[in-house]
This record gives C-alpha cells, sequence and structure tokens, in this order.
C-alpha cells in the first residue's frame, strides 16, 4: 500500500528575513574587523608624524643665515645660482644625484646619522610638513681647532730673513741664486737673494711703501674673486739691529666675515671667519677636501629647509 505523499510547509517569510539579516551583519562585522587589523598592521610600518627612530624621507634645503645655499637635495635650487645665491663651499654635482634623502630620526653622534640639531630638530614634524630646522653651531659641525688661524690686521714682516737652502725650496719652489730677485712667496713683491752659504739662504724683502699686495688670490678676478688687498704701510730696514720691519695692513673689516674666501702659500683653501677691528686681527678657517672638513660650516648656525615625504 503506497504511502500518502506528505505536504511541505510553507516558508515562514519572518525566519528568512531574519536568516538573511544575520548573515549580512555577521558578514559586515568580520570585514569591519579586517579592516581595523589590516590598519593596525599598516600603522606599524606608516605614520603621519615623526617620532625618534623613524625613517625619513625628505627633501631639504641647507643655507645660513645671509640665505647663501650650501646644500640642497633639489636640481632646481642647486642649479638656479640667481634666485638661490650659493655659498663659497657649494659644489655643484650631476643632475641624477639630486634626489629626497632619507634618514632615521635621533640617529647622531657615534651612531652615525646626521648632526645632532638636524636629527633632533625632524622629531614632530608631520606628513607633508614643510618647516625650517635652526641648527645651532654646538649642535652642528664641530670645530677643528687646529684649522683656525689667527693674524694681526697689521702685520709685521722683517726685512732680512734667513732660513735653510729646504725651506726656501718649498717656499719659493726654486733654488736659490745669489744676488737675484725673485717674487715673494706670500706677498709678492721683489726679494732680493743676498747670500748662499753653508746650506743656508739669506733674502731682503724690498717692498714699496705704498704697494697693493694680494697674497691670498686676486680678489677683482670677476670670474673667482679670492682673498683682499693689503697695503704696505712702512718700511724700516734699521728696526731690531738691522734685521728690519715691514708692516702691511690688511683692508677688512667686520661686514667682510664670511663673505671672504682665499688660498694660502701652502695651498690651502680657506674662508675668512672671524674680523675684529677693536682687537686688530682677523681669523681664517681652512677646508681640508680629504678629510671632508669644511671650515666654512663648521660652528656656524645652520638653516634647513624641509619639506616631510614619507614617514616609517
Amino acid at each position: 500500500m503506497e504511502s500518502e505523499p506528505k505536504v511541505r510547509e510553507p516558508r515562514d517569510p519572518v525566519k528568512t528575513v531574519t536568516s538573511v539579516m544575520l548573515a549580512l551583519i555577521l558578514l559586515t562585522f568580520g570585514i569591519i574587523g579586517y579592516v581595523i587589523y589590516d590598519n593596525m598592521q599598516r600603522s606599524d610600518s606608516v605614520s603621519t608624524v615623526v617620532v625618534d627612530g623613524s625613517k625619513v624621507t625628505m627633501n631639504y634645503v641647507g643655507m645660513f643665515e645671509d640665505d647663501r645655499v650650501f646644500d640642497t637635495s633639489i636640481w632646481s635650487i642647486a642649479s638656479n645660482d640667481a634666485l638661490y645665491p650659493k655659498s663659497f663651499t657649494f659644489s655643484l654635482r650631476d643632475e641624477d644625484a639630486y634626489e629626497p634623502f632619507e634618514m632615521t630620526a635621533g640617529l647622531y653622534g657615534e651612531s652615525g646619522g646626521t648632526i645632532k640639531g638636524f636629527a633632533l630638530g625632524v622629531i614632530g614634524m608631520q606628513l607633508n610638513e614643510k618647516s625650517i630646522i635652526v641648527v645651532a653651531p654646538e649642535d652642528g659641525y664641530e670645530v677643528d681647532p687646529t684649522m683656525l688661524e689667527t693674524f694681526g690686521l697689521l702685520e709685521e714682516v722683517p726685512v732680512i730673513v734667513t732660513v735653510d737652502e729646504t725651506e726656501f725650496l718649498d717656499l719659493f719652489d726654486m733654488s736659490p741664486v745669489p744676488m737675484s730677485i725673485v717674487p715673494h712667496y706670500k706677498w709678492g713683491w721683489d726679494v732680493l737673494i743676498t747670500d748662499v752659504s753653508s746650506g743656508s739662504v739669506t733674502y731682503k724683502n724690498i717692498p714699496t711703501v705704498g704697494e697693493v699686495v694680494t697674497p691670498y688670490g686676486d680678489p677683482n678676478d670677476p670670474d673667482d674673486p679670492m682673498g683682499w688687498e693689503c697695503v704696505v704701510e712702512s718700511y724700516d730696514p734699521l728696526y731690531d739691529e738691522g734685521a728690519g720691519r715691514i708692516t702691511v695692513q690688511h683692508i677688512l673689516t667686520d661686514a667682510d666675515t664670511y663673505w671672504r674666501e682665499g688660498v694660502d702659500h701652502e695651498g690651502v683653501s680657506f674662508v675668512l671667519s672671524a674680523v675684529d677691528e677693536d682687537a686688530g686681527t682677523f681669523q681664517i678657517h681652512k677646508i681640508n677636501p680629504d678629510t671632508g672638513y669644511n671650515g666654512e660650516i663648521s660652528g656656524r648656525t645652520l638653516l634647513f629647509e624641509v619639506t616631510i615625504l614619507a614617514i616609517e
């Protein structure tokens, strides 16, 4: 005997809607949870504020207080001297060498990184922020005192000088010939070699009073002005029991500080780092490209215009 077919009960529409809504709610919570988790993961590598240890990518322009640029990561600034005047030691590189700078915030000193004032100055800056960081001399490039030299604005030079032959050769870059006249290795005025004997050379400085000399380069060179003018003020051959004395006046004022550069008789480049008219002295700060020591930057207040491009 065949069984009677079962009659399917109609679906409850309320239960169906409830099930669908529950599924949608669970799906929504799942998506929200994933987004929160993903953002938490991303927050470990991307930030909007620079903190100690952040890996920062930026563009920068390094300037002195007189607005002269000594370094930059931006080619359009590096290559434009009319709008962005450069310092003495600024060196233009190839265009492809200019790119955003990467650094670790807070890293300086023996651990590596950048100078202290710069490494700490970026902390607290925000993504896409543009700001100027002022680096005090003590937080910038350290001064090597052996690279500083002080002279009198009124400099004294003996008339009669005796040196050994080796020193004469080093200074004048020539062998001494008695009674010959050669240019002075520093001042450029005439020098008469009076005696060569027993390994020693005696020479006599014979400048003219009122003569203008340029011991550190040609300040009137339109392409590469160097040094400054000096004037022979006096010539006294009887001073100090016949050793004689020449006085030379350096034509410098306080306003020339860090606006003059030159090369000494040993071929060492320098910048004029101080002029004290009251004390009657001036100071030069030497540069050594072999070690990377820069007398124009060391011991000075530096300004860095920084734009933060990325923070990790």
